[in-house]
């Protein structure tokens, strides 16, 4: 039986393929995807979804509008990260898909009922989520898990110290970390670690079909914007790796369970940061299983069923 996932995202170029890899996946069912701003605004995040559920006609999984902000402070936007729209500029065309009347609160809600240990797989910042728990605390019964994209243990991508999806709202990470569910995060150091080079990435041959040509006219974006960055052509895919342990526990191949405190203040350079405080006598938020590496011929071979799905 497939498992019942339930995913949240801020739908920029890697949230897409993610979605895809879930799409192309029997091993796993889409009960419904809620969207929240982040890699861009939460109207272009609707756009996407719903246009990509259209291109893979899948447009009976139910879409819901979430928060367009965090709960505290600036918001954060990726958009030169993901290029217009947040998708490089590619636009799906959303053919007779549209939101639900319903928020992405009322969504989750409405999963987790029908589905009883509904795995929750969360590829963005974390605001829907922790208004969710926040308005009806019986989710916490109801989710079987919680699997997320965020956070660094080392080096972040926004600072030294923080990775977007957990600067983004980090006083959401918290209120989520607060409640102790079963919850696996996959940070974006570890995603680092499975980096592929331009020479890699061809290797894929990821063309020849309707979705694999939609993956290559995704990356490209992302590649150029990772020449610009950093000065080499290179590619890392850090909600698709997500998505993959979901699809596939096996991938992992170490994790640890940890004690984590995030960094709140506002004025502090480290706002935002995930910090592992197991050692010590600090405090901690919570408790999770932090995924720090994952098999790389494992994941490969995931990818590529998005180059052999039949629409």
């Amino acid at each position: 039986m497939a498992k019942k996932i339930f995913i949240d995202t801020d739908c920029g170029i890697d949230d897409a393929v993610a979605i895809m890899l879930a799409l192309s996946s029997p091993e796993v069912e889409i009960t419904g995807i809620s969207c929240v701003s982040g890699n861009t605004d939460v109207d272009s995040v609707i756009s996407n979804v719903c246009g990509l559920l259209s291109f893979y006609c899948r447009t009976d999984i139910p879409v819901y509008r979430g928060c367009s902000r965090a709960l505290i402070g600036t918001q954060l936007n990726a958009s030169h990260v993901h290029g217009k729209g947040g998708l490089g500029g590619v636009e799906l065309e959303s053919i007779g898909k549209r939101i639900e009347k319903q928020s992405a609160i009322e969504g989750l809600l409405d999963a987790a009922q029908n589905n009883p240990g509904l795995t929750l797989v969360t590829l963005g910042p974390m605001s829907n989520i922790a208004v969710a728990f926040n308005i009806y605390p019986q989710l916490r019964e109801l989710i079987g898990e919680i699997v997320v994209m965020g956070g660094a243990i080392g080096p972040g991508n926004v600072t030294k110290y923080a990775e977007f999806n957990f600067a983004a709202d980090p006083e959401s990470v918290t209120g989520i970390l607060a409640h102790n569910m079963p919850m696996k995060i996959l940070t974006w150091d570890a995603t680092m670690e499975m980096t592929f080079s331009e020479k890699e990435y061809d290797a894929l041959e990821m063309g020849g079909s309707e979705p694999g040509d939609l993956f290559l006219d995704l990356q490209r974006y992302y590649m150029d914007y990772k020449e610009r960055e950093y000065g080499t052509r290179m590619i890392n895919f850090p909600d698709p790796i997500t998505m993959a342990c979901v699809i596939d526990p096996e991938i992992v191949t170490k994790s640890e369970k940890m004690r984590l405190k995030m960094v709140l203040d506002q004025q502090s350079e480290k706002r935002g940061a995930s910090i592992d405080v197991s050692a010590g006598k600090q405090k901690a938020d919570g408790k999770a299983e932090v995924i720090t590496e994952c098999s790389r011929e494992r994941f490969v071979s995931l990818i590529k069923r998005i180059k052999d799905y039949t629409l």
